[in-house]
C-alpha cells in the first residue's frame, strides 16, 4: 500500500514542476539551453516601437523608460542594459528579467529609472548564455529602430542607442518655430555702399586683397580668404523689401565683426562691425529696418578661436606670460615662432604688426607653438577660463549681451560641438536673461542630443536633414524607406521643443549647393523646397538658392547673388510654397504622421500634417515618371471629403478610404481638406449659347480654379440656353484675396474655347458665401 501510494504522490509533484517550468514568472529567469551560444538572429530591440521602448521619444526628467529585448525562446541565461549617463559621466548597469514570450521569442525587460538631471543616456544590451556574451545596439546607419548584434562591446558602444532626457521647462522661441530663415554671406549678397569697398593696398595675412570689379566673377579657387566683392550691411538693408516679399521672417548673417578675411571667421574685434560692412549705426539701422519689415536678425558668434591679428593674441606674442591674455590661449612654447613672416626668419620680430605668410601656406600648416583651430595657424583657439566667459557672455557688457541690446534677435554659434557644455550653459542663461525670446542655435553636424536638453541650445543647424534630403532628392542614392528612417531618427533623438525649431537647411556656406548636387535639375530643388516648407522646423534658404544659384564646395558655394540674372519662375514657386506654409499653422507646428504613403518601388514618400483647424496631406513623387498617387485617408479623412491641391491646383474627393491625385515627375502635392470655414462662391456666366456636348467651366489663378489649367477647371451646370452656374469652395489659401478667372467652353472633341477680354477680377470674402455673375466676353 505504501509503495502504491508513493508513486501517485511523486507523479503529482513532477506534474507541478513541469507546470511551473511551463508557466514562468517575471522574477525567475527562463531555463536556457546552456549551450554557451547566443543566437544572434533571435536578438531584437526597436527603439521606435513602444513594445520595446516606452516612451519611444526624448523624455523629460522625472520619466522612467522601460526597455525590452527579444531573444529566441530558452536561448539565454541573462541580460543587462549597459547605460552611459553623459551628464553624470558614468556607466550604469540594469539587470533584465524575463517578462513574457510568444511562440518563437522570449522578451526580457528592464526599467531605466527617472532622471533628475537633463542628460543623454547611451545604451546597448549585454546578452549571456553561460560563458558566451553577445551585444545588441543600433545598426551602422545609426537611425534608430531595429538594431544589430555585435561580438564586441566596443562595436556595440560605437552604435549605442540614445535617450535624450530634457528639462521639462525647456522652452524655445515661438517665432523660431514659425520662421523662414534666409542665410546671407554678406560680402556676396549686395553692395550697398561702394565707399567702404576693400582695396588692393590692403593685406590679408600678407596677401594683397583681390577686389572683383566684376560682380559676376567666380570666387578665387583655391580660396585664400582675400577676394572681396563689396557686399555689406547697407546692401542687406536695401534688399529687405525683396526678402519680405519672398516671405522671409529671419535673416542669419555669417560673421559681420571686424576680421581680415572675406568670411570673417577670424575675428579681430567682436564689438566692432567690420569697416567693409559698415559700422554700429549701420547695424542699428539694419536691425530697425528689418524689425519694421517683420524680420529678425540672427548673428554668427565665433567664440572658439580668434585671428592671430586679434589684439589679445598679439599682446600674448609681444609680452608672453606677462600678458593679461596669456591664459586666454594655449601656448606650447615661447617665444612664438612662425612658419613664415616679413623677415622670413620664422620668428615674430619686434615691430611686425601682424603675421605674414606666403600665400601658398596661408597658415594652413598651423604652428607648433600654440593651439589653433583644426591646425590653421591663423586661428589660435581660446581657452574657457572665467575671463573668456565674462568677455563672451557673463559680464553686463559682454559680446553676447551687447549685440542683443543693439538689435540682434539671436545667435548662431560656430563649431558649437567644439566648445564645452558648461560654456554654452552659461551662454544660454546670459542670453535668455538679456532677451527672453532670443534664439540660441548651434552649428552641430551630427547628432546634437547633448546640446538640446534644455540647458544649452534652442536649435541646431539640421545637417542631418540636409544630408538626408541631398541623398534622397538631389542624388537619389537612398530609398524612401531609408529617408523615412533618417527622418524618424532625428525626431526620436530631440525634444519636441527643439525639433519644431530646428534650422532646416538644404545647403550652406560650408557645403555644395543643393542645385549643384542635383546636377542642375531645378525640379529636384523645387521638390526639396516643397518638403522643407511643409515639414516641422524653420526652413532655411541659403542666399540665391531660390533664384537658381549653384556652386560646388567652398569657395564655389559662395558666389555672388545673381542680381538681374535671377530665375524668377523658381523664385515665384519658392514664394508660393512659403505662402502655403504661412497660411497653414498645421504645416509649422502641427502634428505629423510620417510615411503616409511610402512606396520604395515608385520613389514615393508622404506624410500628414494636422492641427485642430486643418488636415493636410503631403506626398513627394521622387521619380522620373508622372504618377497618379492613391493616398490612404482611412481613419483620417472620411469618404466624400473634398481636398484641394494647393501646389498643382485641382480639387478631388476621398473615396474608398483614399484620394487619387495626379502628380508630375519629380513633383509633389500638398492637399488640404475642406472645412466648414471654406468660402462658397457661386459663379454664373450668361451670354454663351452652348451647343449639344459643349460644357462651360471656370478657371483661374487659384488652386481651387486649377491655376489656369483647363484640365483642372471647375465645371458649371446648365441653367438654360445661355446661362451656366456652379459652386466652388475656396480654402484659407485664397480667402480674403483678389482672384482672377475666366470662363472656358470644352467641346466634345476636347478642344477649348477661351473667353475673350480681360480676366475677371473679384475679391473673395473672408467667410460665408457670395455670388459672382458675369457676362461672357467675346
Amino acid at each position: 500500500m505504501r509503495t502504491q501510494n508513493r508513486w501517485p504522490r511523486w507523479g503529482v509533484i513532477l506534474a507541478l514542476l513541469v507546470a511551473a517550468l511551463a508557466v514562468p514568472t517575471p522574477w525567475r529567469a527562463r531555463a536556457a539551453t546552456h549551450d554557451n551560444n547566443v543566437e544572434w538572429y533571435g536578438l531584437g530591440h526597436n527603439s521606435r516601437d513602444p513594445f520595446y521602448r516606452n516612451p519611444t521619444m526624448a523624455v523629460p526628467t522625472g520619466q522612467a523608460v522601460r526597455l525590452r529585448l527579444r531573444v529566441y525562446r530558452y536561448d539565454i541565461t541573462g541580460a543587462t542594459v549597459r547605460v552611459w549617463n553623459s551628464a553624470a559621466g558614468r556607466e550604469e548597469l540594469y539587470p533584465m528579467s524575463w517578462v513574457t514570450n510568444d511562440a518563437t521569442y522570449d522578451y526580457w525587460e528592464a526599467t531605466i529609472p527617472a532622471q533628475s538631471t537633463p542628460t543623454v543616456l547611451w545604451y546597448h544590451f549585454r546578452i549571456y548564455d553561460g560563458s558566451a556574451v553577445a551585444y545588441y545596439a543600433d545598426d551602422g546607419a545609426r537611425d534608430g529602430g531595429w538594431g544589430a548584434a555585435y561580438g564586441s562591446e566596443s562595436d556595440a558602444q560605437a552604435n549605442d542607442y540614445n535617450i535624450t532626457v530634457y528639462d521639462p521647462n525647456f522652452a524655445t522661441p515661438d517665432w523660431l518655430k514659425n520662421a523662414v530663415i534666409y542665410q546671407i554671406f554678406p560680402d556676396r549678397f549686395y553692395n550697398g555702399n561702394t565707399a567702404n569697398d576693400p582695396t588692393s593696398s590692403e593685406k590679408v595675412y600678407g596677401d594683397s586683397v583681390l577686389f572683383h570689379t566684376n560682380w559676376f566673377d567666380l570666387p578665387e579657387n583655391p580660396p585664400r580668404g582675400r577676394d572681396f566683392y563689396g557686399g555689406d550691411l547697407q546692401g542687406v538693408r536695401a534688399k529687405l523689401g525683396v526678402l519680405q516679399d519672398l516671405g522671409v521672417t529671419a535673416i542669419y548673417l555669417n560673421p559681420i565683426f571686424q576680421a581680415p578675411s572675406n568670411h570673417k571667421y577670424d575675428t579681430v574685434d567682436h564689438k566692432r562691425i567690420d569697416p567693409h560692412f559698415g559700422d554700429l549705426i549701420g547695424f542699428q539701422n539694419l536691425a530697425a529696418s528689418a524689425h519694421n519689415w517683420g524680420i529678425r536678425l540672427i548673428l554668427d558668434g565665433v567664440f572658439n578661436h580668434t585671428s592671430v591679428a586679434h589684439p589679445f593674441f598679439q599682446d600674448v606674442v609681444a609680452r608672453g606670460s606677462s600678458s593679461p591674455y596669456w591664459s586666454w590661449y594655449t601656448v606650447y612654447r615661447y617665444p612664438i615662432r612662425w612658419f613664415d613672416d616679413i623677415n622670413r626668419n620664422h620668428l615674430w620680430d619686434a615691430g611686425e604688426p601682424q603675421v605674414n605668410w606666403d600665400s601658398p601656406l596661408q597658415g594652413i600648416l598651423g604652428s607648433p607653438d600654440y593651439a589653433s583651430w583644426w591646425g590653421f595657424a591663423t586661428l589660435p583657439e581660446w581657452t574657457e577660463i572665467q575671463a573668456v566667459r565674462d568677455y563672451v557672455y557673463n559680464s553686463s557688457d559682454s559680446v553676447a549681451r551687447y549685440w542683443l541690446s543693439q538689435g540682434a534677435d539671436g545667435w548662431r554659434l560656430d563649431v558649437a560641438d567644439e566648445v564645452s557644455h558648461s560654456f554654452w550653459q552659461g551662454f544660454r542663461a546670459a542670453v535668455k536673461a538679456t532677451k527672453a525670446d532670443a534664439a540660441v542655435i548651434g552649428e552641430v553636424w551630427g547628432d546634437a542630443s547633448e546640446y538640446l536638453t534644455g540647458r544649452e541650445m534652442d536649435s541646431v543647424m539640421n545637417y542631418r536633414l540636409k544630408f538626408a534630403l541631398t541623398d534622397f532628392i538631389a542624388k537619389r542614392t537612398i530609398s524612401p524607406s531609408a529617408f523615412h528612417n533618417r527622418l524618424l531618427a532625428i525626431q526620436e533623438d530631440y525634444p519636441p521643443q527643439a525639433w519644431y525649431a530646428l534650422m532646416n537647411l538644404l545647403d550652406s556656406h560650408d557645403t555644395a549647393r543643393f542645385l549643384y548636387d542635383a546636377g542642375g535639375d531645378k525640379s529636384r530643388l523645387r521638390l526639396a523646397y516643397l518638403f522643407l516648407m511643409t515639414y516641422p522646423g524653420a526652413p532655411t534658404i541659403y542666399y540665391g538658392d531660390e533664384v537658381g544659384l549653384t556652386g560646388a564646395n567652398d569657395p564655389d558655394n559662395r558666389r555672388t547673388y545673381p542680381w538681374g540674372q535671377e530665375d524668377n519662375a523658381l523664385r515665384a514657386d519658392v514664394k508660393r510654397l512659403i505662402r502655403i506654409r504661412s497660411v497653414y499653422a498645421a504645416l509649422r507646428t502641427g502634428n505629423i504622421a510620417h510615411g503616409v504613403p511610402l512606396d520604395d518601388a515608385n520613389g514615393v514618400y508622404g506624410y500628414r500634417r494636422w492641427n485642430s483647424t486643418h488636415k493636410l496631406m503631403v506626398a513627394l513623387n521622387n521619380s522620373s515618371s508622372a504618377r497618379t498617387l492613391s493616398l490612404p485617408a482611412s481613419g483620417y479623412l472620411s469618404d466624400g471629403t473634398r481636398v484641394t491641391d494647393l501646389w498643382n491646383g485641382g480639387q478631388y474627393v476621398v473615396s474608398g478610404g483614399a484620394v487619387a491625385v495626379p502628380v508630375p515627375a519629380t513633383g509633389g502635392t500638398i492637399l488640404v481638406a475642406g472645412t466648414t470655414n471654406d468660402v462658397q462662391v457661386t459663379f454664373t456666366v450668361q451670354g454663351f449659347v452652348t451647343a449639344y456636348g459643349q460644357n462651360i467651366f471656370v478657371v483661374g489663378n487659384t488652386p481651387e480654379l486649377g491655376f489656369w489649367d483647363p484640365a483642372k477647371a471647375r465645371p458649371l451646370s446648365w441653367v438654360n440656353s445661355n446661362t451656366w452656374s456652379g459652386t466652388v469652395y475656396f480654402t484659407d489659401y485664397s480667402k480674403c484675396a483678389a482672384i482672377e478667372y475666366k470662363y472656358i467652353v470644352k467641346n466634345p472633341d476636347g478642344s477649348v474655347i477661351w473667353e475673350g477680354g480681360s480676366n475677371h477680377v473679384r475679391t473673395l470674402p473672408c467667410s460665408g458665401s457670395t455670388s459672382f455673375i458675369d457676362t461672357w466676353q467675346w
